[in-house]
């Protein structure tokens, strides 16, 4: 757990930002207001694998959606796409955002990220 700890502390040091030792000792959900930023993360495992999931929101910068497995390599998975501008010519591209949007918006609200 310590990679994991450790990789998630150095992805927002310049903010001071740094996952809770409680919620790390019972492998507990949590979320972080901190510095503009609003960090939801959840704890899990896959192949006796211990990883941390997380997916950091910010206005003045790109969403975040990463796992750290307990080794310390990263992941980056799909995030939220910011709104686009209507116009009738972008018509088929504004349903394939909204598509990609719903579908990503569903699968971290199953996982307890947004």
């Amino acid at each position: 757990m310590d990679a994991i700890k450790n990789e998630f502390n150095r992805c927002f040091s310049k903010w001071k930002i740094t996952l809770p030792e409680e919620n790390i000792e019972k492998r507990e959900k949590g979320s972080i207001f901190q510095a503009g930023w609003k960090i939801n993360f959840i704890f899990a495992s896959r192949d006796n694998a211990e990883y941390l999931e997380y997916y950091a929101m910010h206005r003045m910068t790109n969403n975040r959606h990463i796992i750290i497995y307990d080794n310390g390599e990263k992941e980056q998975l799909e995030c939220l796409e910011p709104p686009l501008e209507y116009s009738p010519a972008i018509d088929e591209r504004q349903r394939e955002h909204n598509k990609h949007n719903r579908r990503v918006k569903e699968e971290l609200s199953y996982k307890g990220l947004l």
